[in-house]
């Protein structure tokens, strides 16, 4: 009974979710170029991790400029257990989201104390930390990276496909997954408890909710999600190093993505990385002379959607208009099933 209750009360999102996921699941169907399967493979991949920042960034409005750091540590966990263990990253990859969520808890404590600006500056400074000390971790790769690639083992073992689809599917399956964990979260005590926060810190507190602690929760939530991102972008590449995933312009391309398409919203990272990955992959395609365009673009971007559009793309969707469609829709259903009885006794 709670179910169909849940059900009716999300009517829209579920029919918006079935039919954006029924498209994403169709569109390789009619692609036949590598490069094309390998845009949607990045922008589901980057749509976790905007899923992930925006726990933390969109939800409880603790701006972190360092998830670089989950996105590396799920990489090489999953990179390095294939290659000293065989372990599959199908499981080493939760592993990753063990550490992530430990490393989030552990430095949390002491980065909660700090608001604003000053955390964001601080996380910055965490993961330019990290570059630097996985640079020169000779125990796991250096500055050389890792290589990983496995023809002895099953591509679906090692999660290293010769075609690219199965890889889009895989990333396409777990970013449906977070999206409806958003939407449970929304909808639960901490979905509110994280508004209150970002609403205002002390009101939240003075009201009973342990803002340190709720914050702390969607801060481990973020790293792990954001961890899985780098798990399946290393299986698809079979290569890293610190330079491909620590960055900073990493960090800062994962809180655009929700940015772009709108902070603290179900589908507002979704409508960012498949917007921001078409960008930078299409532009870097196409003016390939011209180092660095992608970056003007995003810069260009920001500032506009800042001035004219402060809640993102996703506010162009009015979902007023959308519960109105639907409402007309099961009207119009309902006169045609109330008719269709006199309609076929005209007709006998």
């Amino acid at each position: 009974m709670e179910l169909k209750t849940s059900l009716k009360r999300n009517r829209t999102f579920v029919i918006e979710f079935v039919i954006i996921m029924g498209i994403l699941i169709i569109v390789p169907m009619f692609m036949s170029r590598p490069f094309q399967i390998n845009v949607l493979i990045l922008s589901a991949i980057w749509a976790i991790m905007g899923i992930g920042w925006n726990f933390i960034g969109g939800y409880t409005g603790q701006v972190s400029n360092g998830h670089a750091m989950f996105y590396a540590i799920g990489a090489y966990v999953s990179a390095l257990a294939l290659k000293w263990f065989q372990i599959s990253p199908w499981i080493s990859m939760w592993l990753g989201v063990v550490i992530s969520m430990a490393v989030a808890f552990i430095i949390g404590l002491p980065l909660f104390r700090l608001r604003g600006h000053y955390f964001a500056i601080a996380t910055m400074a965490l993961v330019e930390s990290t570059r630097v000390i996985f640079l020169n971790w000779e125990w796991i790769g250096g500055s050389t990276g890792v290589s990983f690639f496995e023809r002895d083992m099953p591509q679906w073992y090692t999660m290293q496909f010769v075609e690219k689809k199965p890889s889009y599917y895989i990333a396409l399956g777990f970013m449906a997954a977070f999206i409806l964990l958003t939407k449970a979260m929304e909808k639960s005590k901490y979905g509110y408890y994280f508004r209150a926060i970002k609403a205002n810190q002390d009101s939240a507190e003075s009201s009973g909710v342990n803002a340190a602690r709720y914050k702390l929760i969607a801060y481990m939530i973020s790293a792990g999600i954001v961890s899985i991102g780098g798990a399946l972008y290393a299986q698809y590449i079979q290569y890293i190093d610190p330079a491909v995933l620590l960055p900073l312009s990493n960090s800062m391309l994962i809180v655009l993505v929700c940015v772009m398409g709108g902070i603290g919203t179900v589908w507002g990272p979704v409508l960012g990385a498949f917007l921001m990955t078409a960008i930078n992959e299409y532009t870097r395609a196409y003016f390939a002379r011209f180092s660095g365009l992608n970056l003007v673009i995003y810069g260009v971007l920001v500032i506009l959607i800042v001035l004219f559009i402060p809640n993102g793309l996703i506010s162009f969707v009015n979902k007023e208009k959308i519960e109105n469609f639907m409402a007309r829709f099961r009207k119009n259903r309902l006169k045609t099933e109330m008719a269709s009885p006199s309609q076929r006794d005209r007709e006998d």
